[in-house]
């Protein structure tokens, strides 16, 4: 799936970007912008508070650039949609599949010299089939079940610049809307704040 921002989410995937970069010297006053292109992937979970549910969400990628002399981050998080079984006492009930997509560019900034990096982005949060496990074959939120506002992620913290780093984040999910006639049932479920995110960044081995 904050999200999830931040499936997503989140925006933690910057902070590794970022400070990688930050091994090399700054450039001089003056002299043109030393842009790096950058591609990561991304292994990331999310756990929805209400539902006391935890999704792992398929590898996905971090592709954008990191410009070394203002340490600007620009990017695209691409989280592929993860699909959650819900069980009660051990007995499968019904099948989710959630789905975290950008709202736009993700930005942020990278502290060159501390190695740290703050990344804000927005994502919308969909529920594109949910099916009970005696009826697998209908999807009870339709094509158009989402958040009725987009998720906001704000991250920030220290980058590994050997391996592999890990963030977390919480984020709130909106009330729900375009999901048929089960809407009000899952806004007494699913939204709420303090959904957690939590993601980790490396490079393709």
């Amino acid at each position: 799936m904050h999200t999830l921002t931040r499936r997503g989410g989140l925006a933690a995937l910057m902070v590794l970007v970022l400070a990688t970069f930050g091994l090399a010297t700054a450039p001089s006053a003056g002299a043109a912008d030393f842009i790096v292109p950058i591609k990561w992937n991304v292994n990331a979970s999310t756990h929805l508070k209400n539902l006391n549910l935890d999704v792992t969400v398929p590898q996905g990628t971090f592709t954008g650039t990191v410009d070394v002399t203002t340490g600007a981050l620009q990017g695209t998080l691409s989280l592929p949609p993860a699909t959650q079984t819900i069980s009660f006492l051990g007995i499968p009930l019904a099948t989710a599949t959630f789905a975290m997509t950008p709202t736009g560019p993700i930005t942020g900034h990278v502290d060159l010299k501390n190695k740290t990096a703050s990344v804000d982005s927005s994502f919308n949060f969909n529920i594109t089939s949910a099916t009970l496990s005696l009826l697998p074959h209908l999807n009870l939120v339709g094509d158009h079940c989402h958040g009725s506002t987009p998720i906001s992620v704000s991250m920030s913290g220290p980058v590994n610049l050997t391996g592999a780093s890990t963030f977390s984040s919480t984020y709130t999910i909106p009330p729900l809307t375009g999901c048929g006639f089960v809407t009000p049932i899952l806004n007494l479920v699913v939204p709420s704040s303090g959904n957690t995110f939590t993601a980790t960044f490396a490079p393709p081995t």
